[in-house]
């Protein structure tokens, strides 16, 4: 026996090579491989053979089958069709092996709708029968092509459609309507019955474009499919309101039919997602109004913290106070902010325990900016916790308290700020590509100091770099061309990302660069979330059920079984119910087990929302929709439904829920003022700390026409408050009010308070100003302070002038009876000076000595006073010239006390000449005469910080006691009697003025027995 596709076998055919033996073994492997029903009838149409698939598919036995006719499972009109094919292909007319799509009649008298395969078996000629394979098309992978073939939907899967609220189109090859569901009539107002056949494109144009907002982008869209029916076509849309119908939103997706009835046409899906626009507009305004309100508070450092203490989030405020910009703080551990002492005895990291034990913690201290200089701090941290309780790190509030601390500490003392600096990663080479600049932040990426890098070949030091056609091209490009290029790469030597922008001149290059790491991951996240989205969407992102409740046997598709984790193999057959219970979260088993019960009892409708595990061990939402079908006597006999995929929605609405707790925590935490008005002024909301300015419940306009209510007038001026020129005001205008407004204003309570404004608008999605965000600062007592301040220092002044004036004229005035004393007392001694006995000549001595004395002070005090009044004015002044003519003038005296002095390179500062040049004697003096019975070893030396030079003269001498080293400074105070060492304790306390006038100061190290050193600091010469 042979089949007609290689009756007399051969070379390529399963058996050409085998005897009967072995192609019987061959044949009966070959029907148990293959995947579908096979089966086997002789001349007269009888089953002489079937395999399993045909059983189960029939759910006929297979003894109820061998022997019978063929009619028993197909039509009758089915049998003469393939009996009229088998008579083709006998008589030579046959090409092909014939196939048929028709309906297998089961035992229980259902339909299966087949793909059926049929070829002819003959010996020698003769016929013998046939052999058939039917491929039951219900299976999921065939799921679409059951819309196209000649069998009507069944009316489970309309109606899970339906259910899901997804409207359905299926065009034939010339574009007419050949079937839709009820969602579309629901969608467009369209009767169904009425489009069937109609032509789709006049549909498009008379009727269904109407109903969106963007008409005409819809309607070029969908009829742009029909004019290239080769691609699949997917985007957003949104139905216009009208009496009957809401807005809806609308994810139109559509794919070319291949095969089937319909084989050149086109499927149409429409997707509700309504819901998930609407959670996307609310997590977006509710951003903006958080951010908004952050970026308003420029008096505060407000940023986020993960669990560990790194920072995530920086705001205006915080790189106005700590001085770090954003790029390069983010990601850093908190604890840079805290003093090495703090560090060391463990600060940080218990204020960060006692928040989370006690909910929020408050603290005072010094704290340090990017540039090392030190701010008192009030710092309030409060932990961040997720809907769910996830510990999701902390806000920490820090507002700069230096200015309160110091006027609490010394009205007298000037307000300083000092504000950090920090520029981005940077560096320059010539036009041989060799280092000749590299700033900080480029030392640190880079991992090289700028020793190791200038005059370097950047080739040299960054083969790898060469390596990279990226970076390569854009250095030779920039330096042949002359034009800006830039480049991004991730560059395997420093492990980061890396985005640069070559800006060339004639000598060389300059590149701005970046470590972009973190951006390029988040990129990433993002591209691989889109990826799997779509990837989710193209699988079906509506999964079906059907559940045989009298059989616990639950028909699910493979969208289904993918979105709870369910083996797909098991869908062929069906899942149970207590399998589908064991996907859903355990803490939500519980409650969706109840609500199906409920459903089941009152065959009522059903829908709800839990979260699953995935097939890939992913947490997911779910929503699910559905109706239980009973019979006439109330027994549930079906539950149909679809569950779609709302992870997406469920995310933005926990993250929009956090944004609103975090906004939460600012009101609370805050100690300014907040106010939040709506787009037509109306106040809707005031924290406790705006109504505590305000003395009572003020805020409750209901527009800005009403603001004329409050009594205010400007600090500066004293002018009304125009309602129009209120910062809310200004702020629903649209401007940004960073500059803040300061106003005088009589609260309710009666109080008189001066108040600073600041204030950023909220726009919407359009970009309109939807929302003010304005922030309130109670200064009042920072201006009496101010006030007081100011006072104080006006008064020093004046104090300062009167004394000077006084030290002037007291040490000229008593010039003259001085030189009269010193006078007769030479004369005295000259003309009587042998006639004294011993006595008498030793109280001469004294008498001449002390006059002299005090001529040395008098001269000392004038001096002093001119410090101010009579010095240069401060010109760049070379200290090397300086310290030279200051060695030509105490060469004797070092010479005499062989004193060995060594001095380092000195720099050019902003000074007096003739001023500094007495500074250098009177330390070089001081250091000679207390240098004890060895010769004296002095050092000088010098060292940049920041705008200043620090000058220090060391040396070994017999050091001063700390307990009198503030003395050291004091106009004549002397530390050693007379007879010790010579002076009248006027030299540092001059040399303290001299370098008080040049904006510096002067302070002394020493130990008794070790030494001194005596540094001041010098203004440093702009050499630019």
């Amino acid at each position: 026996m042979s089949t007609r596709a290689d009756a007399n076998g051969g070379n390529g055919t399963f058996w050409g090579d085998a005897d009967d033996d072995r192609a019987l073994r061959r044949y009966r492997t070959l029907v148990g491989t293959i995947d579908d029903g096979v089966y086997q009838l002789d001349e007269d149409r009888n089953f002489v053979a079937v395999n399993d698939v045909i059983v189960e598919t029939t759910g006929y036995a297979r003894e109820e089958l061998i022997g019978e006719h063929v009619s028993l499972i197909l039509a009758d009109g089915d049998v003469s069709a393939i009996e009229t094919e088998v008579s083709n292909r006998l008589e030579g007319n046959g090409g092909e092996i014939a196939t048929f799509e028709l309906a297998l009649q089961t035992a229980a008298g259902e339909t299966v709708p087949c793909e059926l395969r049929i070829n002819p078996l003959t010996d020698d000629g003769d016929f013998r029968g046939t052999i058939g394979v039917a491929r039951d098309l219900t299976k999921p992978k065939r799921r679409l092509e059951t819309f196209e073939s000649r069998e009507t939907p069944y009316e489970s899967v309309t109606g899970v459609l339906d259910e899901a609220g997804i409207g359905v189109f299926v065009l034939n090859d010339e574009f007419e309507v050949a079937w839709a569901d009820e969602t579309v009539e629901q969608y467009f107002g369209l009767d169904r019955s009425a489009i069937i056949g109609r032509d789709k494109r006049a549909l498009v144009d008379e009727t269904i474009k109407h109903k969106f907002d963007d008409s005409e982008r819809v309607a070029e869209t969908v009829l742009a499919t029909y004019d290239d029916n080769s691609y699949v076509e997917r985007f957003e849309c949104r139905i216009s309101a009208d009496d009957d119908r809401e807005t809806r939103w609308l994810e139109h997706y559509s794919k070319p039919i291949e095969s089937g009835r319909y084989a050149g046409g086109r499927i149409e899906l429409y997707y509700d997602i309504t819901d998930r626009k609407h959670s996307e507009s609310a997590l977006r305004e509710s951003r903006e109004e958080f951010h908004s309100l952050v970026d308003a508070i420029e008096e505060y450092a407000i940023f986020r913290l993960d669990p560990d203490g790194r920072v995530i989030s920086w705001n205006t405020g915080a790189r106005k106070i700590k001085g770090y910009d954003r790029e390069e703080i983010l990601g850093e551990h908190f604890s840079n902010f805290y003093t090495p002492e703090d560090r060391a005895a463990g600060v940080p990291e218990r204020n960060l325990e006692t928040a989370t034990e006690r909910g929020s913690v408050e603290d005072e201290g010094w704290r340090v900016r990017a540039d090392g200089s030190r701010f008192w701090a009030n710092v309030t941290i409060t932990p961040v916790w997720d809907a769910d309780g996830t510990h999701r790190g902390y806000l920490k509030v820090t507002r700069d308290m230096t200015d309160r601390r110091e006027r609490e500490r010394e009205l007298e003392s000037e307000l300083q700020r000092i504000l950090g600096r920090i520029s981005d990663a940077f560096y320059a080479v010539d036009d041989e590509f060799r280092f000749t600049l590299v700033n900080d932040r480029a030392e640190e990426l880079l991992q090289h100091s700028e020793e190791e890098l200038l005059g370097e070949h950047l080739w040299d030091v960054f083969p790898s770099a060469a390596e990279l056609d990226e970076v390569w091209d854009a250095f030779q490009t920039a330096r042949d061309t002359q034009e800006a290029t830039s480049y991004e790469v991730y560059y395997d030597t420093l492990e980061f990302w890396v985005e640069a922008n070559l800006y060339p001149s004639e000598t060389g290059i300059s590149v701005y660069f970046r470590d972009v790491t973190e951006r390029k991951e988040r990129e990433q996240y993002l591209k691989d979330a889109k990826a799997q989205l779509e990837a989710a969407t193209e699988a079906g992102a509506v999964g079906t059920w059907e559940w045989h409740i009298d059989e616990d046997r639950m028909v699910t598709d493979q969208s289904f079984a993918q979105t709870l984790g369910i083996d797909r193999d098991n869908t062929r057959e069906g899942i149970s119910f207590d399998q589908f219970v064991t996907a859903i979260h355990e803490d939500d088993r519980e409650r969706i087990r109840r609500r199906i019960e409920e459903t089941i009892e009152s065959c009522g409708e059903y829908q709800a929302e839990y979260r699953v595990r995935s097939a890939d061990d992913e947490i997911r939402w779910v929503f699910a929709r559905g109706h239980v079908e009973c019979d006439e006597d109330g027994n549930a006999e079906t539950f149909p439904g679809a569950l779609t995929d709302i992870t997406e929605r469920k995310r933005a609405e926990l993250e929009a829920e956090k944004q609103r707790n975090q906004l939460e925590t600012l009101f609370r935490v805050l100690p300014v003022g907040v106010v939040v008005a709506d787009e037509d002024g109306s106040l809707l909301r005031a924290n406790d700390t705006a109504r505590e300015i305000g003395g009572g419940n003020v805020f409750d306009p209901e527009s800005v026409e009403a603001y004329e209510k409050y009594a205010a007038v400007w600090e500066d001026s004293g002018e009304p408050v125009d309602p129009e020129e209120w910062t809310v005001s200004r702020v629903l205008r649209g401007e940004e009010v960073t500059e803040p407004n300061i106003y005088e204003i009589t609260a309710l309570d009666g109080a008189q308070r001066v108040v600073m404004e600041h204030g950023m608008p909220v726009r919407d999605e359009r970009g309109d100003v939807s929302r003010a965000v304005v922030t309130l600062t109670d200064i009042t007592e920072r201006r009496e302070y101010q006030r007081k301040l100011e006072e104080t220092v006006e008064q020093l002044e004046v104090s300062n002038e009167r004394l000077e004036h006084f030290a002037y004229a007291a040490s000229h005035d008593l010039q003259e009876p001085l030189r009269m004393v010193s006078t007769y007392l030479q004369l005295i001694e000259n003309r009587y000076g042998d006639a004294f006995d011993e006595d008498g000549e030793e109280f001469l001595e004294f008498a001449i000595d002390g006059a002299d004395r005090m001529r040395s002070m008098i001269d000392g005090l004038l001096e002093y006073s001119r410090i101010e009044t009579q010095g240069s004015p401060l010109e760049p002044t070379d200290l090397e010239n300086v310290f030279d003519d200051v060695l030509d003038d105490v060469q004797f005296r070092i010479e005499e006390s062989g004193a060995e002095v060594e001095v380092e390179d000195l720099p050019r500062v902003t000074g007096d000449e003739s001023q500094l040049r007495q500074l250098f004697q009177n330390l070089l003096h001081n250091a000679i005469e207390y240098s004890g019975d060895a010769p004296p070893k002095i050092r000088v030396d010098a060292e940049r910080r920041g705008g200043k030079w620090i000058i220090s003269v060391h040396d070994e001498g017999i050091g001063i006691d700390p307990d009198k080293q503030d003395r050291v400074f004091e106009v004549f105070q002397r530390l050693h009697g007379r007879g010790e060492h010579e002076g009248m304790g006027i030299g540092l306390a001059l040399s303290q003025r001299i370098v008080e006038r040049h904006g510096g100061e002067i302070w002394v190290d020493s130990e008794p027995g070790e030494g001194s050193t005596f540094s001041f600091t010098l203004p440093a010469v702009d050499e630019s």
